[in-house]
């Protein structure tokens, strides 16, 4: 019989591909004439009715009190819509896998915020992660062989600030007393609602839903929103969260996988160079994250509320 470790790891591995496969449905869906805040509707609108009927089907509490509504709205609006809209934008102006890594340096912006908010000590460890997810970073500025977009880099690198700032404000205290699973509720509602408005004062919505387009946003939305974030709470349960963010380091991974296969997207030696030396600082920075103090910067807190749900 499997492990509770073994099985923890593979949920997390799981969640980890799905949240890699986000490219490959969102450039699908563009394809089939979707614009950028259509598609997050839809996405977070569909993941909403999903995390809703599993919280009915776990009996868990969805209410709130109204400071904890307050944190939901500025962490829905700075971490899921900002976040997802800034990254979703950078995959019209670079390749997928190399968005997705650019994106992935969130750890390191989170330690250095975390320095500047919670007067964190600037460690050796921590410099060297720096370093090399700057040189990374460096990397894909200059020339070489291909053309890389720098706006598209700049999203990319906006979206990883932005989620940065989204896991400081789940940060706190008044958070860790509900249930993640209601966190998500709200957050992915609230961003549903958030490009709902945005779309009526943009566009309009894309009522065009053809066969194929709704089938890549209905995987977009099981597969990659709300299958990947249930599967990283449960396995974190069984991990830990410093293994289940090392764990999720196979994310980007997934994403220039999938660019390199499914859309032919050329690595030459300096983006493979940047995305090496980027995916490393990571790696630095979360295993260091296991013994710092603000650990619980990685969902330390959700553990024991899991166990409680």
């Amino acid at each position: 019989m499997m492990g509770a470790q073994a099985k923890g790891t593979i949920m997390v591995l799981l969640s980890a591909i799905f949240f890699g496969l986000l490219p490959f449905f969102a450039i699908k869906t563009y394809a089939e004439g979707f614009d950028i805040n259509s598609l997050l509707l839809y996405r977070y609108g569909f993941a909403f009715a999903l995390i809703g009927l599993f919280c009915a089907y776990k009996k868990i509490s969805i209410q709130i009190n109204k400071k904890q509504f307050s944190l939901l709205l500025i962490a829905s609006f700075v971490g899921t819509m900002m976040t997802t809209y800034t990254l979703f934008l950078s995959y019209q102006y670079i390749s997928s896998g190399l968005a997705s890594t650019l994106h992935f340096v969130y750890p390191i912006i989170t330690l250095v915020l975390a320095g500047i908010i919670y007067k964190e000590k600037l460690t050796s460890r921590k410099i060297i992660a720096l370093t090399l997810s700057l040189l990374g970073i460096a990397l894909v500025s200059v020339g070489s062989g291909l053309t890389i977009n720098v706006m598209g880099v700049l999203l990319a690198l906006v979206s990883g600030f932005f989620y940065a700032l989204y896991i400081l404000c789940l940060a706190n205290a008044e958070l860790k007393k509900i249930s993640p699973f209601t966190v998500v509720f709200w957050i992915f509602g609230i961003t549903a609602l958030l490009f709902f408005v945005k779309c009526l004062f943009a566009d309009g919505i894309n009522t065009n839903l053809t066969g194929t387009a709704l089938f890549y946003i209905v995987n977009l939305s099981f597969w990659s929103t709300f299958l990947a974030v249930v599967l990283f709470y449960l396995g974190m349960k069984y991990t830990g969260p410093g293994n289940a963010s090392l764990l999720s380091t196979l994310e980007p991974l997934t994403g220039i996988l999938a660019g390199a296969f499914v859309f032919n997207e050329v690595m030459d030696l300096k983006s493979f160079l940047a995305i090496s030396l980027i995916l490393t600082s990571v790696l630095i920075v979360i295993q260091y994250g296991k013994k710092a103090k603000y650990k619980w910067l990685f969902h330390r807190t959700t553990v024991r509320r899991l166990k409680r749900a």
